[in-house]
């Protein structure tokens, strides 16, 4: 099986497991000297020294996308369907924060300062977001994932080394870590997502409720993220390692948001947005394929 995330200097990330992955439990891996940390498996955590962020190991596997005809709240376009992510990749522990948005790109462009720093980094567009991951990559010395010419993105593909948004079908995997829960680690949206009944009307610091069985937190409300794919229905049928049609005119934003109805922040719903839009309530995550 190959994995899907080149390590940063110095770290060497090896996984071997069963494609289907089960629920793990996440672990805290301290670093060692020079940076290194060994590798554990499923929803491992490292510090990268380029953005400061924690970033949780997101191992191989497949899993069912979407949601069960019972499960309340359910939208028409949640059809489940197989899906087989074939490369293990980091994914960001925590949404972009705007500290770290403005050393990045000099500016902050979020209507919410109530948590400063710590606070998601909201409205900003998908096309924003591109050139964001690609100047991360730069500054890493990796190769950029994103090829620009004017409103054009091209994506150079899944193996690519560098910065990168998440897939829908990654976005969903690592939101559901090997579980069923209608939310990303529980069956309380309480428990794990800031959403209308419980935000105060803003966003809330990053991290502030419960992980996943990967270690992930915030991937159901706080911020809508942005993700790589066009909005489209799904094929019929299972999938290996989708990334989406070839074109359309509305990119996938998932997870919902600090604003909405706890059914709105379920692991299954779909959003859908214009990419050149800027959302109080959108912001996003990022991955590295794992090699």
């Amino acid at each position: 099986m190959r994995a899907c995330m080149r390590p940063w200097p110095l770290f060497l990330a090896l996984f071997a497991g069963a494609l289907v992955v089960s629920p793990v439990a996440a672990q805290e891996v301290p670093a060692a000297p020079g940076g290194t940390a060994p590798e554990t498996g499923a929803g491992a955590s490292r510090t990268d020294p380029i953005d400061g962020a924690a970033y949780r190991y997101i191992p191989a596997g497949s899993f069912t996308m979407g949601s069960p005809p019972e499960e309340a709240g359910r939208n028409p376009d949640e059809d489940q369907h197989q899906v087989t992510i074939t490369r293990a990749c980091w994914m960001a522990e925590t949404e972009v924060t705007q500290g770290q948005w403005q050393a990045v790109m000099g500016s902050n462009p979020s209507r919410h300062s109530n948590c400063g720093a710590s606070c998601p980094v909201e409205q900003v567009s998908w096309v924003e977001v591109i050139d964001y991951a690609n100047r991360l990559s730069r500054k890493a010395g990796l190769e950029e994932c994103y090829q620009t010419s004017g409103a054009s993105v091209t994506f150079k593909g899944l193996g690519c080394t560098g910065y990168r948004l998440p897939t829908e079908a990654e976005w969903e995997y690592a939101a559901r870590a090997g579980g069923s829960q209608a939310w990303a680690g529980s069956d309380d949206p309480d428990a794990v997502a800031w959403i209308g009944a419980n935000s105060g009307g803003t966003t809330q610091p990053v991290g502030g409720k419960q992980a996943n069985a990967w270690g992930l937190r915030d991937m159901s409300g706080n911020v809508k993220e942005w993700c790589w794919d066009w909005y489209a229905d799904y094929p019929s049928g299972s999938a290996t390692d989708p990334t989406g049609p070839p074109g359309g005119t509305l990119r996938v934003i998932r997870g919902g948001s600090f604003g909405g109805k706890a059914a709105a922040t379920r692991s299954a719903v779909r959003g859908w947005q214009d990419p050149d839009d800027r959302l109080a309530a959108a912001g996003f995550r990022l991955v590295r394929t794992a090699d």
